[in-house]
């Protein structure tokens, strides 16, 4: 199911109405803002799949319909991994033990910016932010404490050595 997921998400990406409506999204934001760009996508994602479901099953877009095929919870992972990638951000769905993410990779210059909860993750000497867009309330790169400890050292725990 996970190599569908990824496949399903480079689809989206490559889809030329997918890479104009997350042009649009991001039109207003500073195109030097990076972290701004990230959290607008972030914050659109989780707004939309925190609308409720349309009365009696019936599906009213395209968003209901994805959601149904990749499930509530991998399904804002692959739309939000979607809009980052046609946006031309260095993006990939990842799973932590009952949880799908989006991990972002972001520049050196981009870590003071970030919020004190950020969840940081270091590999092979670049640096991630981890969105998970289930809900419209999740802190934008921060993903809970379990999840965490399933995946590479955060950042403040790796320097410290």
């Amino acid at each position: 199911m996970r190599a569908v997921l990824r496949e399903l998400v480079f689809s989206l990406a490559r889809n030329p109405d997918v890479v104009r409506f997350a042009t649009e999204l991001l039109r207003r934001v500073p195109g030097g803002d990076r972290l701004g760009r990230l959290a607008a996508l972030f914050t659109f994602v989780s707004h939309l799949v925190d609308v409720p479901p349309a009365p009696n099953g019936a599906s009213r877009d395209g968003v209901e319909h994805l959601l149904l095929l990749a499930g509530e919870d991998e399904g804002p992972a692959v739309i939000l991994a979607a809009l980052l990638l046609a946006s031309g951000e260095k993006a990939s769905l990842e799973w932590s033990p009952g949880l799908a993410f989006v991990r972002v990779e972001i520049g050196f210059e981009d870590l003071a910016r970030l919020p004190p909860h950020a969840g940081l993750l270091r590999s092979a000497g670049r640096y991630y932010v981890p969105l998970d867009a289930r809900r419209a309330r999740g802190a934008f790169a921060f993903l809970p404490r379990l999840a965490r400890a399933a995946l590479n050292q955060p950042l403040s725990r790796a320097l410290a050595r």
